[in-house]
């Protein structure tokens, strides 16, 4: 059976190229897994021209029909976007993994959550994602 995987990560003080080449390898992994992903940060212009309210409704919508959210943290810099999009996921009791850098100490997410993948490079996310059963 196809998961649906809304993939949820922190934007701030990140390369925003990098950050969605990485995006695209996890998808096209999780495709191999048969997840069916879906990213913002892939929709390239297709927001542009849109409020944060909009931008907002149009994710809570693609999580309600989702299995998954997949929240990754890179590093410490807080994302009002995510965590918007993480408490909306616990307050409709979806299932939420959170995959987050070994060197992040300044988050209590890890103890809100049970599925937790720590990872050290990016590299290592890709394995330990190829590993994990959704």
């Amino acid at each position: 059976m196809v998961k649906k995987v809304f993939l949820g990560q922190a934007v701030t003080g990140c390369d925003f190229d990098n950050l969605k080449k990485e995006s695209l390898e996890i998808i096209d992994l999780l495709k191999e897994k048969d997840c069916e992903c879906y990213c913002t940060l892939c929709e390239d212009d297709s927001f542009k021209d849109k409020t944060k309210k909009e931008i907002f409704n149009h994710a809570f919508e693609i999580i309600d029909n989702s299995d998954i959210f997949l929240a990754i943290l890179r590093n410490e810099n807080k994302s009002e976007g995510m965590l918007i999009e993480v408490g909306y996921c616990m307050a409709n009791n979806k299932r939420v993994i959170l995959v987050v850098h070994k060197d992040i100490n300044k988050t209590y997410l890890p103890e809100v959550f049970d599925e937790v993948i720590e990872f050290n490079d990016f590299e290592d996310l890709k394995n330990k994602l190829r590993e994990y059963k959704f």
